[in-house]
């Protein structure tokens, strides 16, 4: 009876030691997982870095965007006395005439002081003095000259009123601008990556879209310079290039002529649909307009491409 009784509590010893081991091995899994948890919302949280698969193209991605950045002005609301604005009527020089458009006159939509933009560490590739006009032709949607761009060295005039036969629509509220720095980020469109190619998740690919709206955050648009923020998948260099020849793109990769030339066109100008002065391109949609850097620096701007997107 006691050598049953022994075994028996040598049995409940060896079980109970089982139990504590069992426990003792939960607590440190569970202990393991929670500072795993830690150091991952730490990263992500604290350093804002996320997790990406492995073999994933995000990071490499992410610093090309962060180099390619290039500096854009953003046209702010001022109260300040300021030549440069949105809407409202033109301040045109003696002698350069309100452009006509195909069925009544251009709507205006900016005028621009060259030598502010270069004083607020604009492109370097504008000239440093004189004034930009841009304005604008329902008509001409879809051709190189939707946006017909004056310029001038002449010293302002007056505001001109438009001719009675420009519809009221035409008519945009005036806003004076100051202009701010922004670092603007590429799209996927110019990093010269091809989409099928890469290695990133859905998330990731959305992560990476919004990229060059983020800097700006609930601001409106209207900038100078940088890259242009697409509404739609595209790749605007070559479409600049095919509007500025008269050509329609053709399926499949460009000539190498297209592709050499359209390196050159640089964003001159983003105008957003804005209801404070009335603007308002297809649903919400924005005016880009763009230049060769080689026709900036001689002064000429009478070559200019203009994109429309709308959502």
């Amino acid at each position: 009876m006691n050598l049953v009784l022994h075994w028996a509590l040598l049995g409940l010893k060896f079980i109970g030691l089982m139990v504590v081991g069992l426990i003792y091995s939960v607590a440190f899994v569970c202990a393991m997982a929670f500072v795993y948890w830690l150091i991952t919302w730490f990263a992500e949280r604290i350093v804002g870095r996320k997790r990406e698969p492995a073999g994933s193209d995000t990071p490499r991605l992410r610093g090309l965007m962060k180099r390619m950045a290039r500096q854009t002005l953003l046209l702010a609301l001022t109260k300040e006395p300021a030549f440069s604005k949105l809407g409202g009527e033109p301040e045109l020089p003696e002698g350069l005439a309100w452009p006509e458009g195909v069925k009544e006159p251009r709507a205006f939509l900016a005028q621009i002081d060259l030598a502010e933009v270069r004083a607020s560490d604009g492109p370097e590739w504008l000239p440093a003095e004189g004034q930009l006009y841009a304005f604008y032709d329902d008509w001409r949607a879809g051709f190189a000259d939707e946006v017909r761009i004056l310029s001038s060295l002449e010293t302002p005039g007056a505001p001109v009123a438009p001719a009675s036969t420009l519809a009221m629509k035409w008519r945009f509220q005036e806003r004076r601008a100051a202009f701010l720095p922004f670092r603007s980020i590429p799209s996927l469109d110019w990093l010269g990556v091809n989409l099928m190619d890469l290695d990133v998740s859905d998330e990731e690919l959305d992560e990476l879209s919004s990229a060059p709206d983020k800097p700006f955050g609930d601001e409106l648009q209207h900038r100078i310079g940088g890259y242009p923020s697409e509404i739609q998948n595209g790749q605007m260099r070559l479409e600049c290039e095919y509007l500025a020849r008269g050509l329609e793109a053709e399926a499949g990769p460009p000539p190498p002529a297209i592709l050499r030339a359209s390196r050159t066109w640089l964003l001159l100008l983003q105008i957003e649909s804005d209801p404070g002065l009335k603007m308002s391109w297809g649903d919400a949609g924005r005016l880009y307009v763009f230049v060769r850097e080689a026709d900036s620096q001689k002064g000429d701007f009478s070559k200019t491409v203009t994109i429309s997107q709308t959502h």
